[in-house]
């Protein structure tokens, strides 16, 4: 199956919504005012900011009524607005022709998939070594997750101990990635509620450790957001990005959400670039993000 496929036939609940919608919207082949109010509630209801809604709406009012069928060419307009907002967002987290180090610590509240993601991550890193820490020592159910993960993808795995400070484990994992020379340190941190203060104290000091003793060393934090609070994930980019400097997001569970739109929304906001999009549950399904092919496929178009 190619990338596009998979797009195409994973963001199905959201394509669905956007584009029988707006089919709808527009059958009887005009641009009006009534049309025009239509649309924005089409794109407003599947967690598009009224920002981004604006600029979407101003893009449909210069297409011209005619004998064409106006209604794929709204949908085309879209996707060419939409693919300009998402293309600067693109940005992959692992280069296969990458020669320096990275340590990858992902952060994000419990339930958005991190774990799950951290495992699908480090099963497509090949020919790398690569060291998997366990930095929420209050879940022990999380730890023992990771540690399959690792086993499976033939990953060295380290763990501290029961509540153990988080970032002593980290530090620890860290000695361990500098003294064995590993390519790759992906830290998984707690996310007990994006507003707990303590909480994101305790990630700024645990990346603060982690930087410390790596100064020549790539350390990126990835936000991890699922995609079915839609428009909810905008307060969590805000939280996190402020305290931790986050350098890349990945939005798990597309595949099973009418709310696409709220990606969008984010990368109209945001300077941050979308590494993954989740599109299912196999480890394969974690995607690279790919401007075109999530805009044509949440509008169920063709490349």
């Amino acid at each position: 199956m190619s990338l596009f496929s998979k797009f195409k036939n994973n963001l199905q609940k959201t394509s669905n919504f956007l584009s029988s919608n707006i089919l709808n919207s527009f059958k009887n082949n005009k641009v009006d005012k009534e049309t025009l109010e239509e649309l924005e509630s089409i794109l407003i209801s599947a967690d598009i900011s009224l920002d981004v809604v604006e600029k979407l709406l101003n893009s449909v009012r210069k297409v011209k009524s005619s004998n064409q069928d106006i209604a794929q060419t709204v949908l085309e307009t879209l996707a060419k607005e939409i693919e300009i907002i998402l293309k600067p967002r693109e940005k992959k987290l692992l280069q296969e022709n990458d020669l320096k180090s990275k340590i990858l610590i992902f952060v994000g509240v419990n339930g958005s998939g991190k774990t799950t993601t951290i495992g699908k991550i480090a099963s497509q890193i090949s020919n790398k070594k690569t060291l998997i820490a366990a930095c929420d020592t209050f879940r022990a159910a999380a730890i023992d997750q990771l540690k399959n993960w690792a086993e499976k993808s033939g990953n060295d795995f380290y763990k501290g101990d029961p509540n153990q400070d988080p970032a002593s484990v980290a530090f620890k994992a860290t000695e361990k990635f500098n003294k064995e020379n590993y390519d790759y340190l992906i830290i998984d941190t707690a996310g007990r509620l994006s507003n707990n203060t303590n909480l994101i104290n305790q990630l700024v000091k645990l990346k603060k450790v982690v930087t410390k003793i790596n100064t020549d060393t790539v350390i990126e934090t990835i936000l991890v957001l699922d995609g079915t609070n839609g428009s909810n994930m905008i307060k969590q980019v805000d939280i996190f990005g402020k305290e931790l400097d986050v350098s890349s997001l990945i939005i798990t569970k597309l595949d099973g959400t009418a709310k696409g739109g709220a990606l969008i929304s984010i990368a109209n906001k945001y300077e941050i670039p979308i590494s993954f999009i989740g599109l299912g549950e196999k480890p394969d399904d974690l995607s690279d993000f790919a401007a075109k092919n999530f805009s044509r496929s949440i509008l169920n178009l063709e490349i």
